[in-house]
């Protein structure tokens, strides 16, 4: 469950402040930039910097670096930062962690990685949060040096919010161990900073395992760094898991919107994955204007986060743009079994060697990535020829891709006569029987059927209802001021692959079966 604002201080319902009028230098997209400019070969050292004088002793110094996005233009970063936290082994290991996994097999075009991602991240926290201290009631009563060291916070979480990505982002987490990875950070005293804030152990078991790999690494490979700069490690972690230390502690409301801004319904992680997905991916499935988006941010100390009326006119495409991404590129067939099948060539490898291709030291001592995976299989795909791991992983580099019973839910509802809601839960409920049944019935090997729904977390499109806005006195939800309709989502649809020609009669003996056992 999202780490919002209110659970945690109640509501008093006051108007949420003016937005900032201050007109901010809108970045155009270059779609013709390579991910090769995200380097320092391609940077420019500027003089002078042009962010804020008051700051220079925290995070800023008197060079800055300018790195080309293609998706938000010029992002602008203290050499400090540069220098300490972005030009590290731990850091530049994420040019080599893609940010979905094996969809450029579908997309070509989807070869961003973490790296840059963490980058835009950066850069939108940033400049949200400099449009909010412009704001007189955003000031009031905290010092400039309180504010500074907020911002300065928010900028290295934001950096660092993904730096424990495993190799193959989502697909490979699951071989890290939460349990483990929850008494790691109770050895690094991490967990009683938690508890010592009121937070209890909460943070910790609702985080995912990357979150938490993150934590790790923070501490371990970042504290320094970031003390240099007079950031405080644990209060970085704790936003990266959605909270602030400073804030439960009593501390001024603003650090608890500093974590904010990097969890919950409107948070610049979603902003950037969203916006660089649809341009990366090229599926131009979302069309929103993100500098209206970072020019509407509004909060308030009883309030929180909030988007403004200026919100408005681009929140509706940025809800139907969310979901379409995710139906059209994370959840498109292909992509499903692309990462379906790189998941299973990781777990066999697993259970061939007996030696895990990613751990949480793999991930932190040895900085693993995907070229340490790929390798690895490629090698093992090599040394056994004649197994069955051998032959996926040469469907997998060959993108030898079997068929799917249904592509999309429309002709899901057309082929599938009884009730699909009941009949797509039987199909992902139980473990492989339904598969090697199905292989029985086809004449084929079970690695030739695939029973899959969608790699990534799981995904409720309702939490898009949630989102803050701040009009005429009040903050209220989208949902509840009418602005999310009356709009249903239903769940992913699973998929059913087999090999070329099989289609029509797997799709009657699944329905077959699934009547004769439930009388569907």
């Amino acid at each position: 469950m999202p780490r919002y604002w209110r659970e945690r201080r109640p509501h008093c319902v006051r108007y949420a402040g003016p937005v900032t009028t201050a007109v901010i230098g809108s970045c155009g997209v270059d779609g013709t930039v390579s991910d090769v400019a995200l380097g320092r070969s391609f940077v420019d050292r500027t003089p002078g910097a042009s962010l804020p004088a008051s700051r220079g002793d925290r995070v800023r110094s008197h060079m800055t670096t300018q790195i080309k996005d293609p998706v938000h233009g010029y992002i602008e970063l203290a050499d400090p930062l540069v220098d300490r936290v972005i030009d590290t082994s731990a850091f530049q290991r994420l040019r080599h962690v893609k940010q979905l996994s094996a969809t450029h097999l579908v997309y070509p075009a989807a070869n961003h990685t973490r790296f840059e991602h963490s980058l835009g991240v950066y850069h939108l926290g940033r400049r949200v949060f400099e449009n909010l201290r412009e704001e007189p009631y955003f000031t009031r009563e905290t010092s400039p040096e309180t504010v500074d060291e907020i911002q300065s916070t928010l900028e290295c979480a934001c950096l660092l919010h993904d730096v424990g990505h495993p190799p193959f982002s989502h697909v490979c987490e699951r071989f890290f161990d939460p349990a483990e990875l929850r008494d790691r950070l109770a050895e690094e005293g991490f967990v009683a900073s938690l508890r010592e804030a009121g937070l209890g152990d909460a943070p910790v078991r609702e985080a995912s395992p990357h979150e938490l790999v993150s934590c790790l690494l923070i501490l371990d490979r970042f504290a320094d760094a970031l003390r240099s700069l007079s950031v405080d490690p644990e209060e970085v972690c704790a936003y990266v898991l959605g909270y602030s230390l400073v804030y439960e502690r009593g501390g001024p409301w603003q650090h608890g919107l500093g974590a904010q801004l990097l969890h919950s319904p409107v948070d610049v992680d979603r902003l950037d994955y969203i916006s660089r997905d649809n341009w990366m991916t090229g599926a131009n499935v979302l069309n929103f204007d993100t500098d209206r988006m970072v020019d509407a941010y509004t909060a308030h100390p009883d309030e929180g986060l909030a988007l403004s009326e200026k919100a408005l006119s681009t929140l509706g495409n940025y809800l139907e743009g969310r979901i379409a991404l995710y139906m059209w590129v994370t959840q498109h067939h292909k992509s499903v079994y692309a990462n379906a099948l790189l998941r299973d060539l990781t777990e066999r490898a697993a259970a061939l060697t007996g030696d895990p291709p990613v751990t949480i030291d793999g991930v932190i001592e040895d900085e693993i990535d995907d070229n340490t995976v790929a390798e690895r299989l490629r090698r093992l795909a090599r040394d056994r020829p004649e197994t069955t791991f051998a032959t996926l992983y040469d469907r997998y580099r060959a993108r030898r891709f079997p068929t799917t019973c249904w592509k999309h839910r429309i002709a899901y509802a057309d082929r599938v006569d009884v009730d699909r809601e009941a009949f797509g839960e039987w199909l992902v409920s139980g473990d492989d029987r339904l598969e090697r049944a199905l292989a029985d019935e086809l004449g084929v090997p079970a690695h030739d059927v695939w029973i899959e729904r969608s790699y990534v977390p799981e995904y409720e499109p309702s939490e898009l209802a949630d989102i803050p806005i701040a009009y005429g006195g009040t903050t209220r939800s989208a949902g509840d001021w009418g602005l999310y309709g009356e709009r249903t989502f239903d769940s992913p649809i699973p998929f059913v692959y087999v090999p070329d020609g099989d289609r029509k009669r797997a799709t009657r003996w699944l329905v077959d079966r699934f009547r004769a056992e439930y009388g569907g």
